[in-house]
């Protein structure tokens, strides 16, 4: 077993309780997930999902500032968005991912370009809505989790598909949990 993959699967594991219960340590430990799923993606030659550890690292140094100072200089409420505004965020990411699939296919020597490029797209849609408080931000995870389960299956790492089981197990609990939570202090926009 890779101790990199294992370890970067603990990480992942822990930041993803922690966001349950949204508290901010979700991000140190969150970047340092990332990071080593950097290592292990590249290894496999999932070229866009290694990319796209790169660019989580920054969107959540993002999400970690979001959650501290994003409200007028104070800590955000959990929010909901309309399922129009949702799927646009969705929609552009698609779109993003579809232009990262055609290069890493005509470029490299890429695995599962497209699939890989999906998660890509629909993993940054999904972080951006998290590091917003939008709620809806656990669907966009069922999704990505189901793919990912497929892709990263196939391509051997199957601790990282296992992970991505109790990842998508875990999305009914998190909207559950910021559901109850939000119900004094939601927001739609």
């Amino acid at each position: 077993m890779n101790p990199v993959e294992l370890t970067a699967t603990a990480a992942t594991i822990v930041s993803v309780l922690l966001t349950v219960r949204r508290s901010l340590w979700q991000y140190p430990i969150g970047i340092l997930a990332t990071a080593l799923f950097f290592v292990v993606f590249q290894q496999a030659q999932l070229y866009a999902s290694a990319g796209l550890q790169i660019i989580f690292m920054g969107v959540q140094i993002y999400g970690w500032w979001f959650w501290l100072h994003g409200d007028s200089g104070k800590r955000p409420p959990i929010r909901s968005w309309s399922i129009r505004l949702v799927l646009s965020v969705c929609l552009i990411a698609t779109v993003g991912g579809m232009a990262s699939a055609f290069a890493l296919g005509r470029l490299t020597d890429a695995q599962l370009p497209l699939a890989d490029s999906l998660i890509l797209g629909l993993s940054l849609s999904a972080q951006f809505l998290l590091d917003r408080k939008i709620i809806q931000h656990w669907a966009v995870w069922v999704v990505v989790n189901i793919l990912s389960i497929a892709v990263y299956g196939s391509q051997g790492l199957t601790l990282t598909a296992w992970l991505y089981v109790g990842l998508l197990l875990n999305t009914g609990w998190g909207w559950w949990v910021w559901r109850r939570a939000s119900r004094s202090t939601e927001v739609v926009v």
